[in-house]
């Protein structure tokens, strides 16, 4: 994502903006929801080829499959293709993702209400960077990950400094 096609708030200025550089084809929550999906259209296939259901029973089944298929395989390969239409910026007060497979859709976090970011080095020098809690934007497999995650801890900081209230002077005369 480059500058110009970033929307910035007035006084707003972009401090990084890159794109994935490695796109991981499973991520941690695969390690689950793959191997259910699986038992699940294999269970869904085993009951369509014993028992040759029909009507709503046949329908119940197909849809069961393609919901297994999908937490198998669907979901990893669709995930890879949006990350290559990934783009990240990181401004003075927010993180800014713009992905989506057909629509480009835009997603922020305001950076005053993130903790510190959390990395994980992946392969040949990349990572992902995350926050704690959900509803925030993640940086999945950029590269330079040390630096960019210094570079987001220092603006956290001085998001929060500057949300702060001001001190109250403590010096009475």
């Amino acid at each position: 994502m480059s500058a110009g096609e970033i929307d910035l708030l007035p006084g707003e200025r972009v401090l990084w903006a890159g794109e994935p550089v490695q796109r991981p084809l499973y991520v941690a929550a695969d390690g689950v929801i793959a191997p259910a999906g699986l038992v699940l259209a294999a269970a869904a296939l085993w009951f369509l080829l014993t028992r040759e259901p029909s009507g709503p029973t046949m329908v119940a089944a197909v849809v069961v499959l393609v919901a297994g298929l999908y937490g198998a395989v669907g979901r990893s390969i669709l995930r890879y293709l949006a990350l290559g239409r990934t783009t990240y910026a990181v401004t003075d007060s927010r993180i800014i993702a713009r992905s989506g497979l057909f629509r480009q859709k835009e997603r922020s976090s305001e950076l005053a209400g993130l903790p510190a970011p959390v990395l994980k080095a992946g392969p040949s020098r990349t990572g992902t960077i995350a926050f704690g809690g959900s509803g925030s934007v993640t940086l999945i497999g950029i590269g330079e990950p040390k630096r960019v995650r210094d570079l987001l801890t220092k603006a956290i900081d001085e998001a929060k400094a500057r949300q702060a209230p001001p001190e109250a002077n403590s010096s009475a005369a």
